[in-house]
């Protein structure tokens, strides 16, 4: 096993023996090119700190063991626990010491680690990315940046192209920041802290939102925004968590089709889409999995 996914295994099952197998399983899962893929993640953006490489994967430990008891308590209610935007927003988004601890790393890892974001980001890159290039992009929309991850992936793909990071939080931007210097790639970028519900800006080729819908009150006002925000003839790749509740998730989404109905409604047309499953579950058990889309605007 390459080192840097033997230093984060060996951490797992010190800290978080529950997940001592995980990285073994995708090894098991994806074969090869996964293993190729999560070390030179973890080479680049970890930069040989073991302290940090450490850091992060107690982040991860503490956040899928917060999903998985959220799973637990979402079986017998079948909702997600009320919470106000405002709310999310002071605790989690605005909130150094969580975006840095424990969500930024939980999300980065869990690329790799869910069954379902690997796939997400195996279709990205398969089924969207041959789709921008042949559309020839120069410049694309990351709305809602997260870690930076899918900024970088797109900055790798297209190397003509520039791209604009949108995000409410400042240690979004800030983690984004940090991933492109590592990659090289952030002299084609420009992060911005703006709500694109009242940003006027330019249509971009591209855009691209991961896993934003759900954590919005109203995310068919977010997808008029998003669809402001793509030219005619562009594409986009929007996706959705759907029955998967966590520490900001607001919005339930219960099926594919109630993600490509508001998707539709907003004014997208739908190119492709597929719905990827965290895991197999067990009788009456839940599952969260990823609505993923390609839309265009007409």
């Amino acid at each position: 096993m390459p080192p840097n996914l033997a230093a984060l295994e060996r951490r797992l099952a010190e800290k978080f023996p529950y997940f001592a197998k995980v990285v073994s399983k995708r090894m098991d899962d994806f074969g090869q090119p996964w293993i190729d893929d999560f070390e030179d993640e973890l080479r680049v953006f970890f930069a040989g700190d073991a302290s940090a490489l450490d850091k992060a994967t107690d982040g991860y430990g503490v956040f899928a063991l917060d999903a998985m008891k959220l799973q637990k308590r979402f079986d017998k209610e079948r909702q997600y626990i009320p919470k106000s935007y405002a709310d999310v927003a002071a605790k989690v988004y605005h909130s150094p010491a969580y975006m840095f601890d424990l969500y930024l790393p939980g999300i980065l890892l869990s690329q790799f680690l869910w069954h379902h974001h690997y796939q997400q980001l195996t279709f990205c890159r398969e089924r969207f990315v041959p789709r921008a290039k042949a559309l020839g992009a120069r410049s694309f929309y990351d709305v809602g940046v997260g870690t930076g991850f899918y900024s970088k992936e797109m900055l790798q793909a297209l190397p003509e192209a520039r791209g604009t990071g949108c995000d409410i939080s400042e240690h979004s931007l800030e983690h984004t920041r940090r991933m492109l210097e590592r990659w090289g790639l952030d002299g084609r970028y420009e992060p911005r802290r703006l709500d694109i519900l009242t940003a006027d800006l330019p249509p971009a080729d591209c855009i691209v939102s991961v896993e934003v819908l759900e954590h919005l009150e109203d995310p068919p006002a977010f997808l008029r925004a998003l669809n402001r925000m793509l030219r005619p003839g562009g594409v986009g790749y929007i996706t959705a968590a759907i029955n998967a509740p966590n520490a900001d998730h607001i919005y339930l989404y219960r099926s594919i089709q109630d993600v490509l109905g508001e998707i539709e409604g907003a004014g997208f047309k739908v190119l492709e889409h597929e719905e990827y499953f965290g895991y197999v579950p067990k009788p009456g058990e839940s599952v969260p999995s990823g609505g993923v889309c390609i839309v265009t605007k007409e």
